[in-house]
């Protein structure tokens, strides 16, 4: 995932409020239906087991002996968290809803990123991300892990702080809503020509969405400039880059990567105006 990708994260948690960390509850085993022994009071026979055999082990409650358990959904587990942050709402990125939080930690990088391997090992997930994505000298290490039956999909982005303090990015994503958006516009900015690899992304009160394109963020910023203000809007003369009309917002970002420059945009309404 790139720097811009990261930021786009960022941008949604910005706008939430800072919440303790609630302690999980855990949900109460289902309960099977009564029997007709049950019903009537009275305890079912009991049945002797063939000689030599080893007593089988008892279902969980409400579940049919013949049928396996199924996987425990995966929970995060943050040690030593010293903050949390609940995005306002899930983001969608080409129909994939994801449910994004943020979490800092006094745990060091190494140990925290082992402990998450473990974490998802344990929960009996898929582990997609390569060994580049854990030691990239220019990006964030970053994890992905696969639930294959519920494709549920578990990002961690680690980001290291100056107080050596870790901050997690964590995304919780349903990729089988996966729909590639067919158009490369949007109908809320102007997209440049040559466009690649346009992403979308829908949160309460705002969206998003990111592109590659082969310019410079000179090219870049002059184009948002003559057209964002041919639609109406005024640049922030004490933030470049943050465009108003009435109550709505643009803030355009750029963001170099290879030979390409992501560009993300962020829209925001009901900002009032200066």
């Amino acid at each position: 995932m790139s720097l811009m990708r990261v930021w786009l994260m960022c941008v949604a948690l910005a706008t939430a409020p800072s919440v303790g960390l609630a302690e999980t509850s855990k949900p109460a085993a289902p309960k099977g239906r009564p029997s007709a022994e049950a019903k009537a009071g009275k305890a079912p026979p009991k049945k002797a087991p063939a000689a030599g055999a080893k007593p089988a082990p008892a279902p969980a409650p409400g579940q049919d002996a013949g049928t396996p358990p199924a996987r425990p959904s995966f929970r995060w587990d943050i040690p030593a968290v010293t903050a949390w942050v609940e995005s306002p709402g899930l983001q969608v990125t080409d129909g994939v809803p994801m449910h994004l939080q943020l979490a800092r930690t006094s745990w060091q990088m190494d140990p925290l990123i082992q402990h998450m391997v473990d974490r998802f090992r344990a929960a009996g997930l898929f582990i997609s991300s390569s060994p580049e994505a854990l030691n990239s000298p220019i990006a964030e290490p970053m994890l992905t892990a696969l639930d294959t039956e519920t494709l549920t999909a578990y990002t961690v982005i680690f980001q290291k702080n100056q107080d050596n303090t870790v901050t997690l990015i964590l995304g919780t994503s349903d990729v089988s809503k996966y729909t590639p958006g067919g158009s490369i516009q949007l109908d809320w900015a102007p997209v440049m020509a040559g466009a690649e690899q346009v992403t979308r992304s829908n949160l309460e009160g705002s969206q998003m969405a990111m592109y590659a394109v082969k310019a410079t963020s000179a090219e870049v910023r002059e184009f948002y400039q003559v057209e964002l203000t041919r639609a109406g809007f005024v640049e922030d003369r004490e933030q470049p880059g943050v465009f108003q009309r009435g109550t709505e917002q643009l803030t355009i970002r750029t963001q170099p990567e290879g030979d390409m420059l992501m560009v993300g945009l962020y829209r925001k309404l009901g900002v009032q105006p200066k």
